[in-house]
């Protein structure tokens, strides 16, 4: 018996209400207007401030993040941060590269200045050389390993900066596990040493403001310094400055390499680095927390590019007065949120999608008290990312800064970028502008109060979709075809059922096609087995599913194309058995990865 087309669709069709009402379940509603890009992406330029010169001198009033309510007593642990000059303590190009699986022990404690009383280290790790994807974890050395990272890289031969700020372990060192093998270099800014009510060495957390902006008219060039001086309103004489620093429209000079270091500005740079740059073009992030001199911060390129400096906050000088708040309490390093997985506030398994943000609670998570934190030391790391976009940390409940702290270029990025910011008194809220897998780890806490969450908690909408036409490849089973937009062209190639999501969007895409009629696309699906991959292209895009299993269902059974969860699924379908139109076999599959070309 040859499959009826027309009996298919209609059978589809006639479901569609069904199809409304689980899809539709699945939607969050919200008054929420698209926002503008970030002016962090050198393709969309808000010039919202103009540099002169090589430098960008703003009048502003500093607005402290940190509550004023006083705690009564510092809490065990509680540290005063001490900035060094940047020193380099390992480079592993010349000694031996760790291999894959392996740990290494770092001494920190006597070098740069950091005592042997020191509780926590502020560290600049970078990879290099890496052979494939993978990541580095750094942790108190003589402790378990923990279910954390810290330096997560993608693809072979690129190299990924990130600012550390962990808790020293025994005899003073720190360990750093390599999934992968790569290179390690790791750069010591500054150390916290225990300490109750004190003047200097307190973090200041501020809203964040832009201070410097080189593109159109300061950009660097090969060996260019670009100078960063004192905010107004910020004491000359603190013990350090927290900034965010991302650069963009990065080059490369003829050998491959280039990079930008951070130091007191007049002094010497040392052999330290901040952000290294993988491509020609790139856009890529890293927090930094240096001391300054007098006049500034100088930052130095290696190969030419611009340069965004956000000030996030700073720790306070030895002319503050004295207090306990913003004092620094390290924990062992625990994970927030994985949107990969779990822990998840959205559920599990679902990404956190564009215009979307999610709440993190913070108290009573990782020995930080339900009251008395102020701030938190966190790692986050986008990755998946489903296009050109954005991450912006900022306190939950409170107003969203017109800042980011993550930058991906394109579909499929991964970076991380450590983010020292107040908390709210429901926690520390992420949003995502392009769409994006989020990883967050804690790392530790300042004492003090955190700001009120007056605001309601975030509404998430649906995504708008990216519609096909499309491509779908299946290698196992030799499969290679269009993928149009609507089931009224299943008689000549595969078609996205438009009831269904799209692969941008959470929830189920589902895609039907005949197997002993017409093209007979889906001939073989029943030889699809678990882990067989499937890849989906719309555009310049591609999304890569895995598949998990392949079962018969009813025809009016709503599971043939809609999920039950947000998660990024697949459903492909087709008529069962073979010449008969009784039966839907169906092969789900779940979403593992993205890339653009």
């Amino acid at each position: 018996m040859i499959q009826s087309s027309s009996y298919c669709v209609n059978r589809i069709r006639s479901s569609a209400e069904i199809v409304d009402f689980v899809v539709g379940a699945l939607e969050f509603k919200s008054p929420m207007k698209k926002p503008r890009h970030r002016d962090l992406s050198p393709l969309a330029l808000l010039g919202r401030q103009v540099v002169v010169g090589l430098l960008l001198m703003t009048t502003f009033a500093v607005a402290s993040a940190v509550g004023t309510h006083s705690v009564s007593a510092a809490p065990v642990g509680a540290s005063a941060f001490r900035g060094v000059s940047p020193l380099r303590v390992l480079d592993t190009r010349t000694t031996a590269k760790p291999g894959a699986g392996s740990y290494s022990s770092v001494v920190i404690a006597g070098l740069a200045g950091v005592p042997t009383s020191a509780t926590a280290v502020v560290l600049n790790v970078t990879a290099i050389d890496a052979t494939g994807e993978g990541y580095v974890t750094v942790f108190p050395w003589g402790e378990a390993l923990p279910n954390t990272s810290n330096v997560n890289i993608k693809s072979f031969g690129q190299m990924v900066p990130n600012l550390v700020t962990v808790r020293l372990g025994s005899e003073g060192m720190v360990g750093l596990f390599t999934s992968i093998s790569a290179n390690l270099l790791v750069d010591v800014f500054g150390y916290y040493s225990p300490s109750g009510a004190t003047a200097a060495g307190r973090f200041i957390a501020l809203t964040p403001q832009r201070l410097l902006d080189t593109r159109g008219n300061a950009t660097a060039g090969e060996d260019g310094v670009v100078r960063l001086s004192m905010p107004a309103g910020i004491p000359t004489n603190i013990e350090g400055l927290v900034l965010n620093v991302t650069a963009v429209n990065s080059r490369l000079r003829d050998n491959g390499f280039g990079y930008w270091s951070a130091y007191p500005a007049g002094q010497d740079r040392g052999s330290t680095s901040n952000i290294n740059i993988s491509s020609a073009d790139q856009t890529i992030a890293n927090q930094v927390i240096v001391k300054p001199s007098a006049t500034g911060v100088d930052f130095y390129s290696y190969a030419g590019g611009d340069l965004l400096v956000d000030l996030m906050g700073y720790y306070s000088g030895a002319t503050a007065a004295v207090s306990e708040e913003g004092l620094f309490v390290p924990v062992s390093p625990t994970r927030l949120l994985d949107t990969r997985s779990t822990p998840n506030p959205l559920g599990e398994n679902v990404a956190l999608h564009h215009d979307w943000t999610v709440e993190v609670g913070t108290a009573n998570q990782a020995g930080i008290p339900s009251t008395g934190a102020s701030a938190v030391a966190l790692n986050v790391t986008m990755t998946r990312s489903q296009g050109e976009g954005y991450v912006t940390v900022y306190p939950a409940g409170r107003a969203r800064p017109n800042s980011s702290n993550l930058n991906a270029d394109k579909a499929g990025v991964t970076a991380p970028n450590h983010a020292q910011l107040a908390t709210g008194t429901r926690g520390v809220s992420f949003y995502s502008y392009g769409g994006t897998d989020l990883i967050v780890d804690i790392f530790g806490w300042f004492v003090g109060s955190p700001q009120v969450s007056s605001l309601n908690a975030p509404s998430n909408s649906l995504p708008e979709p990216e519609g096909f036409p499309g491509n779908i490849s299946i290698p196992q089973i030799g499969l290679s075809s269009l993928v149009r937009e609507g089931t009224e062209f299943v008689n000549i190639d595969p078609s996205h059922l438009v009831e269904s999501r799209s692969p941008n969007q959470p929830g189920n895409v589902a895609i039907f096609a005949h197997r002993v009629s017409y093209g007979h696309e889906f001939k073989n699906l029943d030889k699809l087995g678990e882990n067989s991959l499937v890849y989906l292209t719309i555009g310049s895009k591609m999304y890569t599913y895995r598949v998990t299993g392949v079962d018969i269902r009813l025809p009016t059974d709503p599971l043939l194309y809609a999920s039950t969860s947000n998660d990024q699924t697949l459903s492909l379908v087709a008529c069962h058995p073979p010449g008969s139109v009784k039966y839907r076999i169906v092969a789900h599959a779940v979403l593992i990865d993205i890339v653009e070309y």
